[in-house]
């Protein structure tokens, strides 16, 4: 294991980590090549990564294997699934995820996303009903609740939805969060103006309203959107890394994440990250 750590220029408090579906194109989800991925990450001086098992498929004794993995590379494990809480089967899903993450070394957080298939039979549909709103909102406490007794963190990634709804006609991520009381956000800084989002949003007024959450944001992905895709390389987005980074830093919030447009070759997966380190570099938020 290499002795090096990459290292915020002006933030002490913040780490630099990125999530394994960087690399579900390339690799599948299992013992070996998460081995490999955190094998990796501690050579190249992450600090954690997020483990990305969408439907929490990973068994207790692969996670205990892993949870070793990760501990001997001084690796801290957010886990990340991948099922919209309105989606029939999603209770077993995030029982079997916090299951999971109670296995691994770090912070206690599990992570899904928000909304998707609600949206997916609807072109014209820019956010959810207030019957859609209120039933989302139930269960994303309930899962909110249950982690807390476990003393672990839930939180849900905007993804296609509105992140700012009406209040009349429909509703989006902002009404989301008015709604509840213990479900954190992880913030993804591309995914309200990717081509995905149903009604693409303002970055200032994105930028505003992010502080009132307060405690409630736990985590960013940094990404790229590119005339509204995703990039396989971090560079310039509508909110700046700068920007986002800052805010992040003066509220303490401390992982920062890389998340990247998967492809289907590994090689280029690894060269993606270094250039994506790069580009922190070279922007000066990560040390020389």
């Amino acid at each position: 294991m290499k002795d090096i750590t990459l290292v915020f220029a002006e933030y002490s408090n913040l780490k630099i980590g990125f999530s394994t579906q960087d690399f579900q194109k390339a690799m599948p989800v299992d013992v070996e090549s998460l081995t490999e991925i955190m094998e990796y990450a501690s050579q190249e001086g992450y600090q954690f990564i997020m483990l990305r098992d969408d439907q929490a498929k990973l068994q207790t004794d692969d996670c205990q294997k892993l949870a070793q993995v990760a501990a001997k590379n001084k690796l801290d494990v957010i886990y990340e699934i991948h099922k919209n809480p309105l989606d029939s089967g999603y209770n077993e899903v995030f029982e079997r995820g916090l299951a999971n993450t109670l296995l691994f070394p770090g912070p206690g957080i599990i992570r899904t996303l928000v909304s998707k298939t609600e949206f997916d039979a609807d072109p014209a549909r820019k956010g959810w009903s207030r019957s859609e709103l209120a039933q989302l909102a139930k269960l994303s406490e309930a899962s909110a609740s249950a982690a807390l007794g476990k003393k672990v963190r839930f939180i849900v990634e905007n993804f296609n939805e509105a992140f700012f709804g009406d209040g009349f006609t429909y509703y989006g991520l902002v009404d989301f969060f008015a709604n509840t009381v213990f479900t954190g956000l992880q913030f993804d800084i591309s995914n309200p103006f990717r081509n995905t989002s149903r009604d693409k949003a303002d970055p200032e007024r994105v930028l505003t309203y992010l502080p009132t959450l307060g405690k409630r944001w736990v985590t960013t992905h940094l990404k790229t959107e590119v005339d509204g895709e995703m990039q396989p390389v971090l560079t310039d987005n509508p909110i700046s890394v700068e920007r986002i980074v800052d805010l992040m830093a003066k509220r303490n919030i401390p992982y920062v994440t890389l998340e990247l447009a998967g492809v289907s070759d590994k090689q280029q997966c690894y060269e993606n990250h270094s250039r994506s380190i790069k580009f922190l570099k070279d922007k000066k938020i990560l040390k020389n």
